[in-house]
């Protein structure tokens, strides 16, 4: 009987798991990458959707970008979480990030999700192209000025005045909004 996508992409995440950090670069050149992908997006278990992504962002992130772009609408907080860090993250990438699409799906997150602190994250992931595309300016200070969340609208803030996507206070600021939005 034939093993469904999601089958054999679980027994691959329980088998890598169980390897030794030596032995997981190895093995993960043997990835399934399509069968990953498919259960970062249908694997009932939202961990094991969010690990999905995070073996496609540390071992395929190229070839995946569709997929984390879907995955930005999973029900799930945490999964968008993982998904907006595999679409945004640089680091693993040997091509380049198309910005314009990124842009447009993070500005759409930063708008529409639900969850302040995947929006906090939309924020800091907006930043990091602040000097490629003039919409994430124009996408930052919206959130600065209109997000539902004051902890946001404070980092976005700080964001927006500093200029620096990587401002130092702005770990600092959020916590201190959140501090304070606990206290009234």
């Amino acid at each position: 009987m034939a093993r469904t996508d999601i089958e054999v992409a679980s027994d691959f995440v329980h088998r890598w798991r169980a390897l030794t950090k030596q032995r997981r670069a190895i093995v993960s050149r043997q990835m399934p990458v399509a069968t990953i992908q498919v259960a970062a997006l249908r694997h009932p278990d939202a961990e094991m959707r969010r690990f999905c992504l995070f073996l496609l962002d540390h071992y395929a992130s190229d070839g995946s970008s569709e997929t984390f772009r879907q995955a930005l609408r999973d029900p799930v907080a945490f999964v968008r979480e993982g998904a907006l860090h595999g679409i945004s993250c640089e680091r693993c990438r040997t091509g380049e990030v198309c910005v314009a699409d990124l842009v447009t799906d993070l500005a759409g997150m930063l708008v529409s999700d639900p969850n302040a602190e995947v929006r906090h994250k939309a924020v800091v992931a907006l930043a990091r192209f602040l000097s490629r595309d003039s919409r994430v300016g124009e996408a930052i200070e919206r959130a600065a000025d209109d997000d539902p969340d004051p902890a946001v609208r404070h980092v976005a803030r700080t964001v927006a005045n500093s200029g620096q996507p990587h401002h130092r206070g702005r770990k600092a600021a959020l916590r201190d909004a959140r501090r304070a939005r606990t206290l009234t």
